[in-house]
């Protein structure tokens, strides 16, 4: 069975913000705001794992991606990246078990 959870901690103490917009969600752990997952319970257990392991690197990235956001330079970020063809970003996504 499916549930919906917080794709940051993997908490079920969500809510929608706005019924009629349904990708406006909160969590009411980790205090994330935007789309939530629906997960089985091997993702659910995956991500709260991982949420209990890195939750000060994840919080920090948040709050740095806020700031960014904030002064309008998210995106400028992505000039430098790479750009993968589909084939290699299966590649790498296989790589990660995702």
């Amino acid at each position: 069975m499916k549930v919906k959870i917080c794709p940051r901690c993997g908490s079920r103490n969500v809510e929608t913000i706005i019924p009629q917009v349904w990708s406006k969600w909160e969590c009411y752990d980790c205090d994330y705001t935007g789309p939530i997952i629906e997960a089985d319970k091997e993702l659910e257990e995956k991500i709260t794992k991982n949420w209990q392991l890195n939750k000060e690197e994840i919080m920090a990235q948040a709050e740095e991606d806020r700031i960014k956001i904030l002064a309008g330079t998210y995106c400028d970020d992505a000039k430098d990246e790479e750009v993968l063809s589909d084939e290699e970003l299966e590649k790498k996504l296989e790589e990660l078990g995702i």
